[in-house]
């Protein structure tokens, strides 16, 4: 059994290569993961690719070897966390008359209209795999995103989601933040709201 955040303090190692982990993403469905996003920029580029964890071979102490040299990482398919660049804007800025802007809402009023009106490019070898709406990977969830939720059972609310499980290369449940164990075989379902149903 391993933790969500014990892979993602791993670092990719391809040959004597070091790159940290930034998302994990799992299959809707099954719940098994499927790729990793590597940052394979330097100390002032960050630039993420996603990698298959079938090129993965089976995580160590402080590092997570994967099959691939430093050209293939360099033409894996990049993926960009949108969401996470807009988090960092400012809400609110004040201009020097006075006028107020949100560079947030600016942002995302950009990322919206861009998906209205650029075609995607057929010719992009990542067009089928990466969305261009907030850094999704399609047919699959970032298990980071799963973190933070409420989580309720039938004596009321359980807590907050601190961790998953995982077990085999899938989530099988998830771990409060009192450090309670919750088997996903509980779950009834995932409510509209985000939060978490068990029986």
């Amino acid at each position: 059994m391993q933790r969500l955040t014990q892979l993602l303090d791993l670092d990719a190692l391809a040959g004597d290569d070091r790159f940290p982990i930034r998302a994990l993403f799992h299959d809707a469905d099954s719940r098994r993961l499927q790729m990793a996003a590597i940052d394979i920029g330097g100390w002032l580029d960050r630039r993420e690719v996603l990698v298959s964890l079938d090129r993965f071979g089976a995580p160590g102490d402080d590092a997570w070897p994967v099959s691939m040299t430093r050209d293939e990482l360099h033409d894996a398919p990049e993926w960009t966390d949108d969401s996470a660049a807009a988090s960092a804007l400012p809400p609110l800025i004040v201009g020097p008359f006075g006028y107020t802007f949100s560079p947030m809402l600016m942002a995302a009023g950009m990322a919206t209209s861009a998906d209205r009106t650029v075609p995607a490019d057929p010719d992009e070898g990542n067009a089928d795999l990466v969305s261009r709406s907030g850094g999704r990977v399609k047919n699959m969830e970032r298990c980071s995103d799963l973190l933070g939720r409420d989580a309720f059972g039938p004596g009321g609310n359980m807590g907050k989601v601190a961790d998953l499980v995982i077990e085999d290369m899938t989530v099988t449940g998830i771990i409060t933040e009192d450090d309670t164990r919750v088997p996903l075989a509980r779950l009834r379902h995932i409510a509209e709201q985000g939060h978490f149903v068990f029986d």
